[in-house]
């Protein structure tokens, strides 16, 4: 759960550097002016995490990957960056998109986007991030199903 914290932005000018700590700590910080909410402050991390979700959400189930997991190289990371003229959330599109559709693992995942493990998973929790099921054929689900029943 992310926790919310509303200031005006009085406060904000006044108390900046303990705003910007409480943002990095994983506060999201409404900023009013006269009442009326105006901005949101939230941790770099957070934010790029939230909008590559939102970019994996959007691209539909159409797009995904199926089959085996393909796993995924720092090289095609650093290339995916570079043919977006640096833009470096491409590599957490990239990299969390992976880790949702199964390709990489979150340990993967952590060290392709240079976080602790911990950190990163931490983070998803509180941000409420989840990996989907992914399941394989129905021959693979069904043969996983003999092997439970077996047991």
């Amino acid at each position: 759960m992310q926790i919310s914290t509303v200031i005006s932005s009085t406060d904000l000018a006044r108390r900046t550097r303990k705003v910007v700590d409480m943002a990095r700590r994983g506060y999201t910080i409404i900023v009013t002016v006269h009442g009326d909410e105006q901005v949101a402050l939230m941790d770099v991390v957070d934010y790029r995490l939230m909008r590559a979700l939102a970019e994996y959400k959007a691209r539909g189930s159409q797009e995904r990957r199926c089959g085996a997991p393909q796993g995924l190289s720092k090289e095609e990371v650093q290339k995916a960056v570079e043919g977006a003229d640096g833009d470096l959330q491409v590599a957490w599109n990239l990299v969390i998109g992976a880790y949702m559709d199964g390709e990489v693992s979150l340990s993967r995942a952590a060290e392709l986007l240079e976080l602790p493990y911990f950190e990163l998973e931490e983070r998803l929790r509180r941000l409420g991030i989840r990996k989907p099921a992914v399941y394989g054929s129905i021959e693979e689900i069904k043969g996983e199903a003999d092997l439970l029943k077996a047991a």
